[in-house]
């Protein structure tokens, strides 16, 4: 029955992410929109511009405003898909309703503010989640889904495609109200010890907020999903490169995420980003085509990049709502906020340079983010340097003095040295020969007792002792 209860929110937020995605990308690039599409271009800019302006605004407000919004979710879950689906009709309309831009311009405008809030509402019911293992295969699950989804609906009559698309996103927002209502009972800020940062570690998420979208925005600027009306992600035809693609994606992730513990979440995120850097180096459409690579293979690669620069993104900012201490809604719109800001600058830029101005562009960037990553990784070394380990013999006595002064058990004892140790909740269950709702039960007395809210919180009591 736990685990069962435990699925519940993680497929509720796997497929409500998916949704959303499918309905973002079929709303940008599907053949019933291609029309809206070239009509704002035509006579404005590209509609992905007005559309990251939206997200940029709204995102701002909830940055600005976090414990409003949060208060006030429920009204907000319930009107936003509707009111997306409605903008999604009319926007796909629009050209047989209006001659001029201002309908489907404002249908952008809206769309973008209805995405930015269920991202946000999904990031932070996904940063509820238990388990690390649960919030990575929610991401990454939700990548592949929606790649293979968005090629079928892609391939609907244009009619049907448009009620698809508007179907998905009230579907999304049944998902948010689902996973919400199973994750009513933890709490917003949950204490589980696999998700606390050391201090050290903190200024690496805050940098990572950043960097992954600003690389996600790259990525997309460079990419065919970087200009609404491109028709070639979608549909039938892209499914013979999207599944070599997903199963790329998959190898990667679960090569830097297939172990996880109660720590080390930062190397595996600069690892990341650095397998992040490279493949935006080397996955450039031109370069492979100028050296005769097939088609479906260039296809491949580029896709392959960007579930990877959107799954990362994603991470960052669910990442960012569990650890920092931020309202967990600042932290998931932050992200967003990045993301939007830098795909404006970028798609203005990239749109006026020439090939050599998009290399010098792209170098620069780099360059700004290795010099980050390098002062931020010399940041967490110096921390952890600092943090010495204590000696076994100290740390024996230091935990048993505790233990007689805060009344814990033996057993709580026991659990309590380990955690001292640093040690996982997989390895107290097998070296006590305990069930997993045992350890945390115990975790739980033993943080009451100490008046902590974190392993990490206890072991700096320890080491202090």
């Amino acid at each position: 029955m736990a685990k069962a209860s435990a699925a519940r929110p993680l497929i509720f937020i796997t497929i409500g992410l998916a949704l959303l995605d499918i309905w973002c990308d079929v709303l940008g690039h599907g053949s019933a929109t291609v029309a809206a599409a070239d009509l704002v271009g035509a006579s404005l800019t590209n509609g992905r511009v007005f559309w990251n302006i939206s997200l940029v605004a709204f995102c701002g407000a909830i940055v600005l405003a976090p414990r409003w919004f949060t208060d006030h979710h429920r009204p907000w879950d319930l009107a936003v898909p509707a009111a997306a689906a409605l903008g999604t009709v009319l926007y796909a309309l629009s050209p047989s309703l209006t001659p001029g831009p201002a309908l489907p311009t404002a249908c952008i405008v809206l769309t973008g503010v209805c995405y930015g809030w269920l991202e946000a509402r999904l990031f932070f019911e996904a940063a509820r989640l238990e388990k690390l293992a649960h919030v990575v295969l929610a991401l990454a699950g939700s990548r592949v889904v929606k790649a293979i989804a968005v090629a079928g609906v892609g391939a609907l009559a244009p009619a049907v495609q448009i009620a698809a698309d508007a179907l998905a996103v009230v579907g999304c927002g049944a998902c948010l109200i689902a996973a919400t209502t199973s994750l009513a009972h933890i709490e917003m800020r949950p204490t589980s010890t696999e998700w606390r940062l050391p201090v050290t570690e903190r200024a690496g998420f805050i940098a990572f907020v950043i960097l992954f979208p600003v690389l996600n925005a790259v990525g997309r600027a460079l990419s065919p999903l970087g200009f609404w009306g491109d028709e070639s992600i979608v549909g039938g035809a892209a499914l013979p490169s999207i599944l070599p693609a997903c199963a790329l994606f998959i190898a990667v992730v679960v090569a830097i995420f297939h172990h996880y513990d109660d720590g080390g979440m930062f190397p595996r995120m600069a690892a990341a980003l650095l397998v992040l850097l490279g493949a935006l180096l080397l996955v450039d459409q031109t370069t492979l085509a100028e050296l005769a690579v097939p088609e479906v293979v260039i296809q491949s690669a580029s896709l392959s990049v960007e579930l990877l620069s959107h799954f990362l993104f994603w991470l960052a900012g669910v990442m960012a709502a569990r650890t920092l201490e931020w309202p967990p809604l600042r932290s998931t719109a932050m992200a967003e906020l990045v993301m939007s800001t830098a795909a404006i600058l970028f798609s203005l830029i990239l749109q006026s340079v020439s090939s050599l101005g998009r290399f010098i562009v792209i170098a620069a960037l780099y360059g700004a983010v290795a010099v980050l990553m390098a002062f931020v990784w010399r940041t967490w070394q110096a921390g952890h340097e600092a943090e010495a380990p204590t000696p076994v013999n100290d740390l024996a006595e230091a935990c048993a003095l505790i233990a007689a002064e805060r009344n814990l058990s033996p057993r709580e004892a026991e659990v309590l040295a380990l955690l001292a140790e640093g040690r996982s909740r997989t390895y107290i269950m097998e070296k006590l020969v305990i069930s997993d709702a045992t350890v945390k039960s115990h975790t739980n007395h033993i943080y009451q007792k100490l008046g902590v809210h974190s392993k990490q919180d206890l072991i700096t009591m320890v080491r202090e002792r």
